[in-house]
């Protein structure tokens, strides 16, 4: 999507771009879950004895550190981008 700075965005690309910052935030913790639960696993401990939220706090501290974030996001724009900026048929 290309925005023209002379112009106001539309209603709909400023929809896309809000579409787009919440996608990209909900695949990044959801990576970031990911990575956390590998780390459990690696402990020898079972995910099971972890509640959503308690893995949810451990991926939250996981993003806090630094470029775990930039990594992350690095990695799952081209999906998002993707899916949010996909045309339709």
């Amino acid at each position: 999507m290309t925005t023209n700075l002379t112009t106001n965005p539309t209603a709909r690309e400023i929809a896309q771009q809000l579409k787009f910052r919440a996608c990209l935030a909900h695949a990044v913790l959801f990576k970031a879950r990911g990575k956390v639960k590998d780390q459990i696993r690696a402990r020898g401990d079972k995910i099971a004895h972890y509640s959503a939220r308690e893995i949810t706090e451990l991926a939250n501290q996981y993003l806090a550190q630094p470029g775990h974030r930039e990594i992350l996001t690095q990695l799952v724009l081209p999906s998002v981008h993707e899916r949010v900026f996909k045309t339709k048929r």
